[in-house]
């Protein structure tokens, strides 16, 4: 009887340790951010491993992203592999003319 107690407990360690592990999800940068060059406007909300691009002249596009802790990579939707370097500040850098500037977030407040 201890010995089918003890190898539940095993296997129950074991599942839970399997479980916590497959999370490959990151939020290193999650956030919203703007930027872009001259007439183009672009803002980037980015939570986990998904990027919502709004861009003033093409619309808005929904890619799958994944976030390391000093870049985050994601995939054009013509196949291209874009990778935005994280800067000190926050700001997400993807060539030395585009850098997205992270937004601060807007506190919201509650009424009584």
């Amino acid at each position: 009887m201890k010995s089918k107690i003890m190898k539940i407990k095993i296997l129950l360690l074991f599942v839970s340790t399997l479980l916590i592990s497959c999370n490959t999800e990151s939020h290193y940068h999650d956030g919203n951010y703007e930027g872009g060059i001259s007439f183009i406007n672009v803002t980037w909300e980015i939570n986990g491993n998904e990027i919502m691009i709004n861009n003033s002249v093409t619309g808005t596009s929904i890619l799958n992203c994944k976030q390391f802790s000093d870049r985050i990579e994601y995939i054009e939707k013509d196949g291209t592999t874009k990778i935005l370097y994280a800067q000190k500040n926050g700001d997400l850098k993807m060539s030395d003319y585009i850098i997205f500037h992270k937004l601060k977030p807007i506190n919201k407040q509650t009424t009584n």
